[in-house]
C-alpha cells in the first residue's frame, strides 16, 4: 500500500495558517513522516492578509532555523517559501538572497493594471466573478490566457523549484460554470504552457488542498492537465498545502494513487537537502 510520509507544502501562524512551526513539526513525527518542509507565503510589496509581513519574515526564518536543529535526530526539516509572481511587482527570484532550501513558485495574484494592488483572483467566488466582469469584461478567455502566460513568466524564475497549484484558475469553476475545462482549446493553452514549464525543468505538485476542502473533485492539476504533463516528462511533487498541524499529510497517499492512473510511478521530494526521485 501507497504510504507518503514528506510534504514540502505547509503554511503556518506566520502567514494563513493556523498553528507554530513546532506543532506542525511534532504532528508529522507522530504521523510518521520523514521530511517536513516549511512555505509560507512571502512577502509582497502591498496590504495582504495572508502573506507573511517583513517582520514576520525574518522571525519564520529564524524559528525554522532553530527548529531544524532542534528535531535534527527525528524528521528532517526544510525552509522554504511559496513566492508569488505578480508581473511588474514581486518575483520569486527576490528572495534568492536569503539562502532557502527550496522555493514553491506561485500565481495567486494578477496585475490588471488598474490598481495600485493587483487582483487577488482566489480569495472568494464573489471577488472572482467581480474581477472578471469588471477588469475582464467577462472576457474569460482573456482571463485564461494571462494566467497561463504569467504561469510561463513564473517558470522563468531560476530560484523556482515547485509550481503550485498549477491550474487554480478553476477554483470557483466548478461544474464548468465559467469555462469547459475540457475543450480543446482551453487544453492547447495549458498544454503550450506546459511545454515552457518543461523546458524550464520544472516540478509541478499535486496540491490536495481543493480535494481535501470539497472546493474541488479533483485535485490540482485536473486528471486531463496531469496526463499531459506525463506526456511532456514533467516531474511531480505531492503537496497537502496544509494550514493546520493536523492536515500535514491530508491525502497524500490519495494523490499518489491520481498520479499512478497518469502513468506516473515515481515523484521528487528531498532527502539530505538534495532533490530525489521516491517511487509512488
Amino acid at each position: 500500500m501507497t504510504h507518503i510520509n514528506k510534504n514540502l507544502h505547509t503554511h503556518t501562524s506566520y502567514c494563513d495558517g493556523k498553528g507554530t512551526a513546532e506543532e506542525y513539526i511534532i504532528a508529522a513525527i507522530e504521523k510518521q513522516m520523514t521530511c517536513i518542509g516549511f512555505s509560507g507565503h512571502a512577502p509582497v510589496p502591498f496590504k495582504s492578509w495572508w502573506n507573511m509581513s517583513n517582520e514576520n519574515f525574518k522571525n519564520y526564518i529564524k524559528d525554522i532555523s532553530f527548529l531544524k536543529e532542534k528535531y535534527i535526530n527525528k524528521i528532517e526539516i526544510y525552509l522554504g517559501i511559496e513566492a508569488d509572481y505578480i508581473k511588474g511587482i514581486v518575483k520569486p527570484d527576490d528572495f534568492i538572497p536569503y539562502n532557502l532550501d527550496y522555493t514553491i513558485g506561485s500565481i495567486h495574484y494578477l496585475n490588471a493594471g488598474k490598481s495600485a494592488t493587483p487582483w487577488d483572483f482566489i480569495i472568494s467566488p464573489s471577488v472572482f466573478k467581480k474581477g472578471l466582469e469588471e477588469l475582464y469584461k467577462k472576457n474569460i478567455k482573456k482571463l485564461i490566457r494571462d494566467y497561463y502566460e504569467q504561469m510561463m513568466l513564473l517558470a522563468d524564475n531560476k530560484s523556482v523549484d515547485i509550481i503550485a497549484h498549477f491550474n487554480q484558475i478553476n477554483k470557483f469553476n466548478k461544474n464548468n460554470i465559467y469555462f469547459d475545462e475540457t475543450e480543446k482549446k482551453y487544453l492547447q493553452i495549458v498544454r503550450e504552457s506546459l511545454e515552457y514549464i518543461s523546458s524550464k525543468e520544472k516540478i509541478i505538485e499535486i496540491n490536495t488542498r481543493g480535494k481535501f476542502k470539497k472546493l474541488s473533485n479533483e485535485f490540482y492539476p485536473s486528471i486531463n492537465i496531469l496526463k499531459i504533463c506525463k506526456e511532456l516528462n514533467i516531474n511531480i511533487t505531492l503537496s497537502a498545502d496544509a494550514h493546520s498541524p493536523n492536515e500535514v499529510n491530508s491525502l497524500l497517499n490519495e494523490a499518489a494513487n491520481y498520479a499512478k492512473q497518469a502513468g506516473y510511478k515515481e515523484y521528487i521530494s528531498l532527502h539530505k537537502n538534495k532533490q530525489v526521485m521516491l517511487a509512488l
